[in-house]
């Protein structure tokens, strides 16, 4: 009778322990996943901050450029008289 008792007990708790044991695996094989999302998504990130810097660099160098294109020497000269800053006309 004792046996007959405790041979399901047994198979109970080994189906439980397989269980937990399964659980777990999957928790840390998630865990393992969700650790590399983590640093991929940190790269892209990192990526991301250095496109958007080379793209408004350029935007600022453009900018730059059009205004340098668009200014003559004539032009220049006279934006620095007006502000006093042309040296030899003292």
């Amino acid at each position: 009778m004792i046996v007959e008792k405790i041979i399901p007990l047994a198979l109970l708790a080994g189906s439980l322990a397989s269980f937990v044991g399964y659980k777990s695996w999957q928790v840390a094989k998630a865990r393992k996943e969700n650790e590399k999302l983590n640093e991929q998504n940190h790269q892209l990130q990192t990526e991301k901050a250095v496109a958007e810097a080379q793209v408004k660099n350029y935007e600022v160098r453009k900018k730059y450029e059009e205004n340098i294109s668009r200014s003559s020497r004539d032009s220049i000269l006279d934006q620095l008289q007006q502000n006093g800053d042309l040296r030899g006309d003292e």
